[in-house]
């Protein structure tokens, strides 16, 4: 090769040069776009798998206002919100090294819920969006993900990354929740805002005793049972993170590492 190069004239060195910066080029603009293909399809995917994760364990326990001040809430979500960042989390891992799977998984669900409630909920059914606001865990999964990055175990990850996800996911939707955790007399009852919202705006779906009977509710305002309710609600997340990869690595992985196998 080096006699050949020798023998070239600068004209055809030239040449050789720019064919090659040609190619690269051509090569790098193909894999560009279908990485923009790639990421940008996957957000369908991703969204609605975390989405349908979420309604089948937490329900409407993240849905309305006025359930959302119940202490069952950091429980129930807690659980059904790590289980998708987690396989995510594994895959991307295990695949390219990427600490992102669970940022990229909530930052997917949270575009895909806001434009849920705005067009369905606020346009179409006319409810406020005060009223049926989506919750945000993006602030919990960037730190699952550095987490992962850190100590690059999902073992220890689970541990840490479990109970801090469920304070997380409380603690940063807690501050738009709180102006509607204040107390109110309404019909001779100490309620919510959010229970006044719910009395307001009916919901054929949502039972009566739900609203007005207080015994037995874990209410957010009287402040007695939120932190037993977040170490239990971390528990349940360590559980889910681990149902996480459990999907991940044998129902999105295993399958297609056993169809290449045998191809």
């Amino acid at each position: 090769m080096a006699s050949i190069s020798a023998t070239m004239t600068p004209a055809e060195k030239q040449r050789r040069l720019e064919l090659r910066e040609l190619l690269n080029a051509k090569y790098l603009f193909i894999d560009r776009t279908w990485d923009a293909v790639f990421w940008i399809t996957a957000i369908f995917i991703v969204a609605g798998a975390a989405d349908i994760t979420k309604l089948l364990f937490a329900g409407d326990w993240d849905f309305w206002t006025d359930w959302k001040d119940a202490q069952w809430w950091p429980v129930i979500t807690a659980f059904a919100t790590i289980i998708i960042p987690s396989a995510l989390q594994w895959i991307q891992w295990v695949a390219w090294r990427f600490p992102t799977g669970a940022t990229y998984t909530c930052v997917c669900l949270f575009m895909a819920s806001w434009i849920v409630r705005y067009f369905q909920w606020h346009i179409a059914e006319t409810y406020p969006l005060n009223f049926v606001w989506p919750i945000s865990t993006v602030p919990a999964a960037i730190v699952l993900d550095w987490l992962l990055m850190r100590t690059r175990s999902f073992v220890v990850t689970s541990v840490f990354g479990g109970p801090i996800w469920a304070i997380m996911v409380w603690s940063f939707n807690y501050i738009p929740l709180a102006p509607f955790l204040q107390p109110v007399q309404f019909m001779h009852h100490i309620l919510t805002v959010s229970d006044v919202q719910g009395i307001a705006y009916i919901r054929s779906q949502t039972p009566e005793y739900l609203r007005h009977i207080e015994r037995g509710a874990l209410r957010s305002f009287l402040g007695e049972t939120q932190y037993v309710s977040l170490l239990f609600g971390g528990s349940l997340a360590m559980i889910g993170y681990w149902v996480g990869q459990a999907i991940g690595r044998f129902l999105a992985v295993w399958p297609i590492g056993r169809y290449i196998k045998t191809i």
